[in-house]
């Protein structure tokens, strides 16, 4: 499909409430972004007097307060009227804003209380929760659910800095909207005069969540769902014509699609975020070169690039010179690469220059870079961290092979080190091990390193499919990456190998990671997994243990929730379906 093509003009056929509800983000409305925020620090940085590429963050005596009110709502994001989960009235969600050191403190009410009642939580992705893993957001491995009518204050300390974001991580609920981004301000040696925020990159099913997850976990399922379309920022245009026959459903041709300002001879810095369910997205500017500046946290010393190719959950930091045509306007594009799988797989915002028309429909054309196919990351001899760290040689080695199987009732499971993997909302991980308990389920894959004080992951993938593989609460060495098993390749850069939370497994391929297990940061129970939503539900993660007998004692505020979803399911039996992550 030429999405441009089908494009007769860029004004806005939907309100932005009626699109977004009370998000203004895609919109010229939007706000830039401050170098920090400026309360309790005044003109002065709260990093200054820290040592360039220190680990340990400054010492601000700030909390940042937010008050979250998770619900339903009716909106049309691309003009195709749906269902959504909203947090504050809004899609995508409200930023999460802080300084590099802060404290952040989100309290979140569920109040999904028509029907079907909801469960939920929320993951703070890429936070190292260093001596809170009870914060970190993960249903049946760091807390039970929120129940419907209750409600539950995260508090964790921002000790990274860059771009990142939080979603549910109850079943796959997030693909129903609820998620937002996260920006923490701090150090960087990148110099840019305008920072226009998150560009968040979303591939969009027109049905409800959970009726995707009841496709993929029926019996016979083939492993592939289509989304519908991509979205940036929340917004794009649908074709109403080609609704499926009987779909009466409202949609609106020509609903809007995301804009940004770029002021001439100005550098603009784009915090790019995939905060998609399945697809890798290959993002670019027509006719602008984009310079890297970070990978997740990390950053990264700064190269150019015509595209960023980003898996689902990963972030990008660009910085882009605006040094088009003064009254210029040129297509942001964001295409699913061809081992994704869409209906309408592109995805278009516009970016006007200072004289521009800001309805003007932009005339540039894309840069010739075909997609090589493969769903990789950029090269890792090129992605160099600013700021080196020499990993130690790992204490422990463990294999985790990534497989596909169909069970004995039909159902098509991914499995983790060789298992399908489930939780059980009521009884989490976390509380299990602080009641002494050492033995667990085989379908709740519990990797229980000890006093292991540095672990090298091993992953083979021969499946047909390429990962985004994510650890919650670490900063990954990524040591190698490519095609085929893992043979004894050399570690790229072993002094100074890439760092990051998510970093893609090709089919057929392979990757090598190494996570530090030090106990006074990171002591407690981590989900790893896949971050394809649909590959998660059907099993794909794992549970890594690092010193138990080094977690402190769980706060009761994590308890009394247990309590509060003990009650709700007595009266309730949640339709878990799938593997509850």
């Amino acid at each position: 499909m030429d999405t441009v093509r089908n494009i007769s003009n860029l004004v806005s056929q939907l309100t932005y409430t009626a699109q977004n509800g009370k998000s203004l983000w895609g919109t010229l409305l939007a706000p830039t972004l401050p170098l920090w925020l400026i309360n309790g620090s005044g003109i002065k940085a709260p990093w200054a007097g820290v040592a360039p590429g220190s680990s340990s963050p400054p010492v601000t005596g700030m909390t940042r307060g937010y008050d979250f009110n998770i619900s339903r709502g009716v909106i049309a994001p691309d003009g195709y009227e749906k269902s959504v989960i909203l947090v504050n009235g809004q899609f995508p969600g409200p930023l999460i804003e802080a300084n590099w050191g802060d404290y952040i403190e989100v309290n979140v009410h569920n109040n999904i209380l028509d029907e079907p009642q909801e469960g939920t939580s929320l993951h703070w992705h890429g936070f190292l929760q260093s001596g809170t893993p009870w914060q970190d957001g993960t249903p049946g491995v760091t807390q039970c659910p929120i129940a419907p009518g209750r409600n539950f204050k995260y508090r964790f300390r921002a000790e990274q800095h860059g771009t990142s974001w939080y979603h549910s991580h109850y079943s796959a609920q997030y693909a129903g909207g609820l998620f937002g981004p996260i920006v923490v301000h701090g150090p960087t040696n990148a110099k840019y005069d305008i920072d226009l925020g998150p560009v968040m990159i979303t591939d969009w099913w027109h049905e409800d969540y959970f009726t995707t997850v009841q496709e993929v976990m029926a019996p016979g399922f083939q492993g592939h769902t289509y989304s519908d379309n991509n979205l940036i920022n929340g917004r794009m245009n649908f074709d109403c014509a080609t609704l499926p026959y009987g779909d009466r459903t409202r949609c609106t041709n020509h609903a809007g699609l995301s804009k940004f300002l770029f002021k001439r001879g100005k550098t603009h810095r784009l915090r790019l975020i995939n905060s998609g369910t399945e697809a890798v997205q290959r993002i670019s500017i027509d006719n602008h070169i984009m310079t890297v500046i970070a990978n997740d946290f990390t950053e990264v010393k700064p190269y150019d690039t015509k595209v960023v190719t980003l898996g689902v959950g990963q972030r990008v930091d660009v910085i882009v010179k605006a040094d088009g045509k003064p009254n210029a306007a040129y297509w942001l594009r964001s295409n699913m690469t061809s081992c994704s799988f869409g209906n309408q797989p592109n995805a278009l915002a516009a970016i006007y220059y200072d004289k521009s028309h800001t309805d003007a429909i932009p005339t540039s054309t894309p840069w010739d870079v075909p997609d090589p196919g493969t769903c990789a990351n950029d090269d890792l001899h090129i992605t160099e961290p600013l700021y080196a760290i020499e990993p130690p040689e790992p204490s422990w080695e463990q294999n985790m092979d990534i497989g596909l199987t169909v069970n004995a009732t039909g159902h098509l499971l991914w499995t983790f080190g060789g298992v399908a993997a489930r939780v059980d909302y009521n009884e989490p991980t976390l509380l299990a091990i602080e009641g002494n308990e050492s033995l667990f389920k085989p379908e709740m894959n519990v990797f229980n390193f000890g006093s292991n004080s540095s672990i090298r992951f091993i992953v083979n993938n021969p499946t047909p499919a390429a990962h985004p593989m994510h650890a919650h609460g670490q900063e990954m060495y990524v040591l190698s990456a490519g095609r085929g098993n893992y043979a004894g390749q050399p570690i790229i850069r072993p002094s100074n190998p890439l760092r990051r939370d998510v970093q893609m497994v090709e089919a057929y391929g392979h990757a090598v990671f190494q996570i530090d297990a030090d106990p006074d940061k990171n002591a407690g129970v981590w989900a790893f997994h896949c971050h394809i939503a649909w590959h998660a539900s059907a099993g794909f993660f794992s549970q890594l243990v690092f010193h138990p007998d080094r977690i402190g004692k769980v706060p009761s505020s994590v308890r009394k929730t247990c309590k509060e979803w003990d009650a709700f399911t007595n009266r309730i039996v949640p339709n878990q379906i799938d593997s509850g992550l």
